[in-house]
């Protein structure tokens, strides 16, 4: 997979949404989701996020409906994360994210991909 901006096109996924938690295990879709398109592969280079949720939040990153990865953002606050080992996501796959927490308000993501 080809690791340089020129080589590819950049996939963003992003919201703001109201964040309603009901339990760390009881993770809910954000409906951000992507699917790899034909002839084409996808890595994750960043994920970035904002949260005045008045408690842990888990952005969790799933394929196929299997997890992949786990974001943990603490209270108020905000984090991003270069990732040093990135999954190549074949044509076909469908990547979602979901949001597990305690506590309520305002959550901010962006993760970056790139799709060769």
């Amino acid at each position: 997979m080809g690791m340089f901006i020129g080589e590819g096109t950049p996939v963003l996924l992003q919201t703001i949404t109201v964040f309603e938690g009901r339990g760390l295990l009881d993770p809910q879709p954000l409906e951000l989701r992507y699917r790899v398109p034909p002839g084409r592969t996808l890595g994750m280079l960043y994920f970035r996020a904002g949260s005045t949720v008045s408690g842990l939040v888990n952005v969790s990153i799933t394929r196929d409906g299997a997890l992949l990865r786990y974001f943990p953002v603490a209270a108020n606050s905000a984090i991003h994360v270069s990732l040093a080992i990135v999954e190549e996501h074949p044509a076909g796959a469908l990547l979602e994210v979901w949001a597990a927490g305690e506590g309520s308000g305002t959550l901010i993501l962006d993760i970056g991909y790139l799709e060769v």
